[in-house]
């Protein structure tokens, strides 16, 4: 087991006002899974369900927000694919956060933690990779076969291909 460190920023302490319930909701919705194969499992759905609804066009987005909710991200409905994949992150910090765990010790946790805003996140599940061979390979593969964690991390490909090209 690797030891998270204590995170120097709360995304709860800087996400605007009307987006703290959405991001409660969504933490503890995956707090109620008994272990981290049920957690990985509807991090995923969520997000890539969340994704799905981005990728609609804004005028449905907002026909179907039209009982007066939030949008997810707290933007308008002019957003889109690129927004929420800019704050997927964001969402995962928010769930993990709430999650409040104090170590990394499986690979679908690592490979969540991975995808975390928080530094202290994403170094706790690469040092948790690097202590032993075989948690990094076990990562690794969860990567390549599970069909919606490896979703998310195209999603997130191409934010970073196109932040880094900017």
């Amino acid at each position: 087991m690797i030891e998270i460190a204590p995170l120097t920023r709360s995304v709860f302490e800087t996400s605007p006002e009307k987006l703290r319930p959405f991001l409660e909701g969504l933490a503890a919705r995956v707090s109620a899974g008994s272990n981290w194969l049920v957690r990985k499992k509807t991090v995923c759905d969520l997000l890539l369900g969340l994704d799905a609804f981005f990728a609609l066009p804004a005028a449905e987005r907002q026909a179907l927000m039209s009982d007066g909710a939030v949008p997810a991200d707290g933007t308008d409905a002019e957003g889109g694919p690129e927004d929420f994949r800019r704050v997927l992150p964001i969402y995962v910090g928010a769930i993990l956060e709430r999650l409040a765990e104090r170590t990394v010790a499986s690979p679908e946790q690592a490979a969540i933690y991975l995808l975390s805003i928080h530094p202290e996140h994403q170094a706790a599940a690469e040092a948790w990779m690097l202590a032993d061979p075989r948690n990094g390979k076990s990562v690794r593969k969860l990567m390549r076969t599970d069909r919606r964690y490896r979703q998310l991390m195209d999603r997130m490909a191409d934010h970073w291909r196109t932040v880094r090209s900017n």
